[in-house]
């Protein structure tokens, strides 16, 4: 008896929209914001910690130091222990300031740090550092779950009638129909969908902003917070932000792309460097006609940035050539 084999075609299946409803959409932002306040507090209680360690131990060293030069024992010992109270002493008043700097109330940084310069005994110092040390690991976790969201959900602007999501929903509508007439695509489909999710999360990145370093015409390096995004007008904009040495942000500065350059030479003396030989370079073409160059760490951010401001730019052209 002869066995005849069939085959199994898969049926096409209806296809899954990308876009998100107005409730989803504020739901996942909402979630977001707790989960950057959680991180933020974290870190907030993280450098209250190591300002209290860094304050009871300039004050221990301090008071070893007065020990030491009140005996007169070894003027070479002493003056050991009084640079050593020096440096605790401007290490915590950095700390301090770092923690002041991040938001933490003066009074509570003061309560904390008075507490702090009042311990003596081993015991105590073990309990500070364990405490701060737990602290920086949390700050650390939320800090490290806040960026995997970033990847994990795409948290973009949900769909509306007439404006960019019509054009989306109508490729979609049209991809829909050639499912119905061709079930062997299916597997493009999920192709497909993996491209757009990717590409929703390396949006979301540039939105979100990270600090690239900047050359200037002149040739002097800047570290900047750069972000890219389209404004309601549907230009692709750059955004460079300054930050001062204490962290507070003073200069803002905003240009329009037009162009993403990637054939930029590698910047002079900068392979010398550690990690030098995975350093990559990029420019941004402007409204004004100018190249703005900027250093990646590696491959995969070069890429994303690249890839991801190219696609912004391409989306920007749809929209534009839809109106």
């Amino acid at each position: 008896m002869q066995l005849c084999r069939t085959s199994v075609t898969p049926k096409p299946q209806a296809y899954r929209g990308g876009s998100k409803t107005v409730g989803r959409w504020l739901k996942d932002r909402r979630e977001k914001k707790k989960e950057e306040s959680r991180a933020q507090n974290a870190q907030l209680h993280a450098a209250v910690s190591v300002a209290a360690v860094a304050a009871a131990v300039a004050a221990i060293a301090a008071a070893t130091a007065a020990t030491t030069s009140g005996s007169g024992k070894d003027d070479r010992a002493a003056r050991t222990d009084m640079a050593v109270a020096s440096a605790a002493t401007l290490v915590a008043a950095h700390c301090v300031e770092a923690a002041e700097s991040m938001g933490a109330e003066r009074e509570h940084l003061a309560s904390v740090v008075g507490s702090a310069v009042n311990v003596r005994t081993p015991g105590d110092i073990v309990t500070l550092t364990a405490a701060a040390a737990t602290a920086l690991r949390g700050a650390a976790t939320l800090k490290a779950r806040a960026l995997k969201e970033v990847w994990n959900i795409a948290a973009v602007i949900p769909v509306e009638k007439g404006g960019m999501g019509g054009h989306h929903d109508h490729r979609h509508h049209k991809q829909h129909k050639e499912l119905d007439s061709n079930g062997s695509s299916f597997s493009d489909e999920l192709v497909q969908d993996e491209e757009n999710f990717l590409g929703l999360c390396s949006q979301e990145l540039l939105a979100r902003g990270t600090e690239l370093l900047k050359r200037t015409r002149k040739g002097a390096l800047h570290w900047k917070i750069v972000s890219v995004y389209i404004n309601r007008m549907g230009l692709v904009m750059l955004k460079m932000k300054s930050r001062h040495v204490a962290g507070t942000i003073t200069k803002k500065k905003k240009s329009v792309v037009t162009e993403v350059c990637k054939d930029i030479q590698a910047w002079a003396g900068r392979h010398l460097l550690e990690g030098g030989e995975q350093r990559r370079y990029f420019g941004l073409r402007t409204a004004e006609r100018r190249v703005i160059e900027f250093e990646c760490r590696s491959q995969r951010e070069y890429e994303m940035w690249t890839q991801g401001v190219s696609r912004l730019l391409n989306i920007a052209g749809e929209r534009k050539h839809l109106a």
